[in-house]
């Protein structure tokens, strides 16, 4: 709508600001400036006051910005619903607040914060918790004392009125004063920030049973304020250390790592860098299942400033070898500080070598870069070109040649330099894979590549030069780490399928047995090395994530259950439950109950099946396949005599397939099936619900013509003594199979004219309870 013929408003508005958008981005502020000025504006609703005073900003004129907050803002508030003005009072100071920081009007930041404290006092009829999530609070943070103190208070005010929080007011208010004690930090009010910091300690250990306080909190609070009071250590160890006792090794290991690491800082913090440099190794520990959560952003920096370069290159260079287009920012900035410093070490020119792997990893990399104050001119030709822009790929192969040179000026043949420029010059088409292999075998003997991308590529050169069978007889490697067992073991499956075309018909089994064999190797030395760490606390930086252990142990136990002719499935019992413990997934519950079913162990396979579906009620699971389980659960009960429990499986059958939205016309053949074995184990001892089922599907079984379907059907009125339309049923199915030469139809129409014989010789009456043919069948 238009006021007045003048006053542009509503949608016409809401068009323009999409044209000024542009007009911004294609000709800038200026021009900007002049369309927002050659007629009158009014926003009407919250999205346009927050486009509109944006675009005034970005135009250069703040009191327009202003007005529009202030007078479109009032208007709003006079003409919106009653029920919203509290909550759209909220948001237009918020943007109000935005708005006085970036104009650096401190005494308005104060009268708006005053406000925010007064609307806090008025319990509200919305969802506060995005309000006080604002980043505005944090950013007048570092504002004054006086402003941060008014920012700290007004974001707890608005804390305290969501109710939702109620079992967090300890750490609230831990929060507040940790929040208090670094802003009289900053502000060279140490005794004060001291005090204040003790006070957020006591808010968690005075918490009361009625608060949510665990393990994390602590170690929250700790790295937060260690830097404060690095004397007071043990406050924060203790109350970690008695909340993690009953949890199982392997978490534990993972929380005394976060306590290595806030020891460490400790130290760094009191002076004390050889402190710190001896608890690296555990503060160092991988708590991702990536290698990532590292402690890389201390570690290095300690590092260079204890002057090992060699062991601080060696670490940003796996870091980034590693890690690629996800590798820590300190990597980078360390490694433009050495190539400022013309540190003669080779890991920092490895280490732009290896930035230069890819685009993404590159522009990574690049992002990460320092601002310098000067220009690194003359600093050396690596350095220029690291800050010189240019186009991709151009940039990224100008780099990795200057990179190269550099790294073989100092270290001519290193077996990085072989590793990384073999795998490259292959790709590249520059090299055969006779070459590359031998590079890499003379890069290996060295003894300095011990890690899964490297084992691969090693294993990758053979295949291509000598063959998969060879690559597969290799000697198994010996790596660095679980994190690194666990990868390479992740990769056979992929090496075999690329390759397995080029081996005759006879060989390809093999190649996947042997493959099979690597990988229950792979895993196993993997599992050893988690399982050290575990019980002894040290290892590689790979050794000690929880997460990764239950991956690999999943990943083992599907071996063990599944290689032919070397079948642990006991084993692989134990190593789900192991996983389980260290770290919960669905699929160590679905292995679980493979596992069971392979020992037909019915009792078993009902308490797998059951945990499974909790499990995936509570956490969900992609996955999560009930028509592949429920029937043989359904088989279980009947066996244990507790038929009147496959009812309750049948409507959680019924029930998720609603919830897929699925219709009995879309159930595929496995969900046939399994609703079959459901009728017909239910038949003995239900035979209405049997019956209800089969009458429900019982067109599109039929529509199907299959073998087996119909040989279920049979199965089914068997069960319910009904012997003529079994017998019919059998014959129907022998017929569907009685005419293939397939050895699977020739053994199937043998056991079904066996069936049909026995049924025809003996009466067949409506089951009170089990029959001797239920028991073997």
């Amino acid at each position: 709508m238009t006021v007045a013929n003048t006053v542009i408003t509503g949608i016409e508005l809401e068009q323009l600001l999409d044209r000024l958008d542009g007009v911004l981005q294609d000709h800038g502020a200026a021009a900007l400036l002049e369309q927002l000025q050659a007629e009158p504006l009014q926003a009407d609703s919250i999205g346009s006051i927050e486009r509109l005073h944006v675009l005034w900003v970005n135009a250069g004129d703040l009191h327009a910005a202003t007005r529009v907050l202030e007078h479109d803002g009032q208007r709003l508030l006079e003409h919106c619903d009653p029920a919203a003005r509290a909550e759209l009072s909220m948001c237009l100071l918020l943007k109000r607040l935005r708005l006085a920081n970036y104009c650096d009007d401190e005494a308005l930041l104060e009268q708006l914060l005053d406000q925010a404290q007064a609307m806090a006092q008025v319990a509200p009829d919305y969802d506060v918790e995005h309000y006080r999530r604002a980043r505005i609070f944090e950013q007048l943070e570092q504002r004054c004392l006086a402003l941060a103190l008014k920012a700290i208070d007004a974001r707890h005010a608005l804390t305290l009125l969501n109710p939702g929080r109620a079992s967090l007011r300890a750490w609230d208010q831990a929060d507040r004063a940790c929040r208090r004690a670094w802003a009289l930090h900053n502000h060279q009010q140490q005794a004060e920030a001291h005090e204040v910091a003790l006070e957020a300690v006591a808010a968690l250990r005075q918490a009361g049973p009625d608060q949510d306080i665990d393990q994390g909190d602590w170690t929250w609070l700790g790295n937060s304020l260690i830097e404060l009071i690095p004397l007071r250590l043990a406050m924060f160890e203790q109350p970690v250390m008695a909340l993690i006792a009953d949890l199982p090794l392997a978490q534990r290991r993972e929380w005394e790592v976060r306590l290595a690491r806030l020891a460490a800082r400790a130290m760094h913090a009191q002076g004390d860098l050889p402190g710190a440099l001896r608890i690296l190794p555990a503060a160092a520990i991988a708590l991702d299942c990536e290698g990532d959560n590292s402690f890389i952003a201390y570690e290095l920096p300690w590092l260079v400033e204890a002057g090992e370069i060699e062991r601080a290159g060696r670490r940003a260079f796996h870091e980034i070898y590693d890690l690629r287009a996800t590798a820590g920012p300190v990597s980078a900035q360390v490694v433009v500080e050495r190539l400022l410093a013309q540190d003669p070490s080779v890991w920092w020119p490895l280490c732009v070598m290896r930035a230069c792997d890819s685009e993404e990893v590159l522009e990574h990399f690049l992002a990460c870069l320092p601002a310098l104050d000067e220009s690194p001119a003359g600093k050396g030709a690596l350095l220029e070109a690291l800050y010189d822009d240019g186009e991709q790929p151009e940039r990224l192969a100008r780099l990795y040649a200057l990179a190269l040179a550099e790294a073989q000026r100092i270290a001519p043949r290193h077996p990085w330099i072989l590793r990384l420029q073999a795998v490259r010059d292959r790709q590249a088409g520059r090299i055969d894979a006779v070459t590359e292999l031998a590079l890499l075998q003379e890069a290996f003997a060295s003894g300095q590549l011990d890690d899964h991308r490297s084992s691969y590529a090693l294993m990758y050169a053979t295949a291509s030069a000598q063959g998969l069978l060879a690559a597969l007889h290799l000697p198994p490697f010996t790596l660095a780490s679980g994190y690194d067992y666990y990868n390479h073991g992740c990769k056979l499956s992929g090496l075999v399928e690329h390759f397995i075309e080029t081996l005759a018909p006879e060989q390809q089994a093999q190649a996947w047995h042997l493959s099979e064999m690597a990988q229950r190797e792979s895993y196993e030395r993997g599992q050893a090395c988690l399982e050290r760490y575990f019980a002894s606390g040290q290892g590689h930086r790979g050794d000690g994530c929880a997460h990764l252990y239950s991956m690999l142990c999943n990943n083992l136990a599907i071996n063990y259950r599944y290689l032919k002719g070397q079948e642990r499935v006991a084993a692989s019992i134990e190593l789900h439950q192991r996983g389980i413990d260290a770290s919960p997934f669905a699929e160590h519950y679905h292995g679980l109950l493979n596992a069971q079913l392979a020992l037909d162990d019915h009792a078993a396979v009902c308490q797998a099946a059951e945990a499974l579906w909790h499990f995936v009620l509570a956490h969900g699971y992609g996955r999560h396949d009930p028509d592949g389980y429920i029937g043989k659960v359904a088989r279980a009960l009947y066996f244990l005599d507790r038929d009147h429990e496959i009812t309750i499986w049948l409507q959680r059958l019924l029930d998720w397939q609603a919830e897929q939205e699925i219709t009995d016309q879309q159930v595929d053949y496995d969900g046939l099936r399994c609703r079959m074995k459901v009728a017909l184990h239910l038949a003995p001892t239900q035979p209405d619900a049997a019956l209800a089922l089969w009458q429900r599907f019982e067109a599109i079984i039929v529509g199907h013509n299959d073998t087996l379907l119909t040989w279920d059907a049979g199965d089914l009125f068997k069960n319910l003594g009904r012997k003529d339309e079994a017998i019919a049923r059998y014959t129907a199915a022998l017929a569907l199979c009685a005419g293939s030469e397939a050895p699977h139809d020739v053994a199937n129409a043998a056991t079904l004219r066996q069936v049909i014989d026995e049924m025809q010789q003996e009466p067949v009456q409506a089951p009170a309870a089990k029959r001797w043919w239920q028991v073997w069948k």
